[in-house]
């Protein structure tokens, strides 16, 4: 097995390191700082929107520009990685020693990656031990010209990788912050701008998730088109609040929310099934969240209720001088947080 630093382990302790997303739609830079006496940290942070279609040098550009905005200390950061080539898997195998595990997975690598083993960046994890004397493994797998690109890319912009992980990941690691103890099956669904993440825990130890090829752009779209609006408009609608509007916006999108809402109740419906899990809420994060219908139609889903992930929860948030309120910030920077509170194993 390589990269051991690639998968990290969901339970250590939070530092204070540098988080950085590296979006389709903006770059989002937050440190995390204890405070004296007080139960809060200091999260502070800085987003910078790329442009569509965004160059490779786009991309350094705007990396550059959040460190001037939120200048940091240490050029060490925190990364992730996500897209259909991240392979994630949760897989029931009997109990077994950690050395057998690594060679138990050796054999079976053709079942879960559809490139070569030499061109993986591959890790595991022991998640929990369940009934019938058998364990919950989370297997993630990368092909490794994409981890070597994300850390070329940053580097360019003159930072040092210290850890490299997945979303789903660091979306954990901030829900344990915000609903500290909570028990029970939750799920989180990040809506990025041309993806969403969904990932299922029960007391804060993830067993399920995927990513769904439906973002905040996707919706966007739908009610331009279907309106006879331009984007920019379309989005100041959907993102407005305004009941009175809702109805029609809800209509001009119904055909991309409910294919959101299927993939989502297919996934609950699987949970239920073949691991025993029934979701009882769904906490929202990520730019899409900002869609004032979205959280009224996904509380179609059965017995579900949908809520939202609010940074200012758990931290004090610190606003950057070029913010005029933090309400239209908190939702996109949760994998940020997620990854400033993550450490190497």
């Amino acid at each position: 097995m390589q990269g051991k630093n690639f998968l990290k382990n969901v339970f250590h302790q939070p530092s204070n390191l540098a988080g950085l997303d590296i979006g389709n739609y903006s770059i989002k830079l937050v440190t995390i700082k204890k405070e004296p006496f007080s139960k809060k940290s200091l999260l502070s942070f800085a987003a910078v929107p790329l442009p569509g279609n965004a160059s490779r040098q786009n991309i350094v550009d705007a990396i550059n520009q959040v460190l001037i905005d939120l200048p940091i200390s240490s050029k060490k950061v925190n990364l992730s990685i996500s897209g259909p080539k991240i392979i994630m898997r949760y897989i029931i195998l009997p109990v077994m020693k950690e050395s057998d595990l690594a060679k138990s997975l050796e054999f079976e690598l053709e079942k879960y990656i559809p490139y070569k083993k030499e061109e993986a960046v591959i890790n595991y994890h022991i998640l929990t031990r369940i009934p019938n004397n058998q364990m919950v493994v989370l297997f993630v797998a990368a092909e490794r010209k994409i981890v070597q690109e994300r850390i070329d890319l940053v580097k360019d912009a003159g930072l040092a990788p210290q850890l490299i992980t997945i979303d789903a990941l660091a979306l954990c690691e901030v829900f344990k912050v915000l609903l500290p103890g909570y028990k029970g099956v939750a799920a989180i669904l990040d809506i990025g701008y041309r993806l969403s993440k969904l990932v299922v825990l029960e007391n804060n130890m993830p067993f399920f998730s995927r990513d769904i090829e439906i973002g905040e752009y996707d919706i966007i779209q739908m009610i331009a088109d279907k309106m006879n609006a331009s984007y920019g408009t379309a989005k100041g609608w959907a993102c407005a609040g305004d009941e009175d509007k809702a109805k029609e916006l809800t209509e001009a999108a119904k055909t991309e929310l409910h294919s959101l809402l299927n993939e989502i109740t297919l996934s609950f419906e699987y949970c239920e099934r073949n691991l025993e899990k029934t979701v009882k809420q769904l906490f929202l994060c990520g730019g899409g969240s900002r869609i004032s219908i979205v959280s009224g139609f996904l509380e179609r889903i059965p017995n579900v209720k949908a809520n939202f992930l609010d940074i200012t929860q758990g931290f004090k948030v610190s606003l950057p001088p070029s913010m005029q309120g933090v309400n239209d910030h908190p939702s996109l920077l949760c994998v940020a947080a997620g990854l400033a509170l993550s450490e190497p194993e």
